[in-house]
């Protein structure tokens, strides 16, 4: 099974596991690693390899909140530094992602289920106005 560290600013990691688990259940091989005010890079990095460090697993997958912030950054630096492991980052992890991500990882490898969240992620987007309106009938075809 492929474990899952979840990474952004603040408490939103924590926050996001917390939702997560308040649907699919407690999780095994999934961890929080928030970045909060007044934390240096060098303390990120430290949790985020205590907590791959700590997975029973040789794949995991980052997901950070935001592309381009220091979870994102200091993620995509630690692929190097995790021996022996299999690193995948990804930014811009919303709920719809991490419901594919737990309850996907265990059917998929690390590859596989990159693919399936980056399609996961963008779907679990939608417009109330739109999903409410009514559906034009299709003519292409003539009446």
């Amino acid at each position: 099974m492929t474990g899952i560290i979840v990474t952004g600013h603040g408490n939103f990691p924590s926050g996001l596991l917390s939702a997560v688990e308040l649907v699919a259940g407690g999780q095994e091989a999934l961890k929080a690693v928030d970045f909060t005010k007044g934390m240096s890079s060098q303390e990120l990095e430290e949790q985020l390899i205590e907590a791959a460090s700590a997975m029973e697993t040789d794949q995991i997958l980052i997901l950070a909140d935001l592309l381009g912030g220091s979870p994102f950054n200091t993620s995509s630096m630690l692929r190097s530094k995790l021996e022996g492991k299999q690193v995948k980052v990804l930014a811009g992890v919303n709920m719809a992602m991490m419901i594919e991500a737990v309850f996907a990882r265990g059917t998929m490898d690390l590859d596989a289920l990159v693919q399936d969240l980056l399609t996961a992620g963008p779907e679990g987007i939608k417009d109330l106005d739109q999903l409410m309106a009514p559906e034009e009938p299709d003519f292409s075809d003539g009446l």
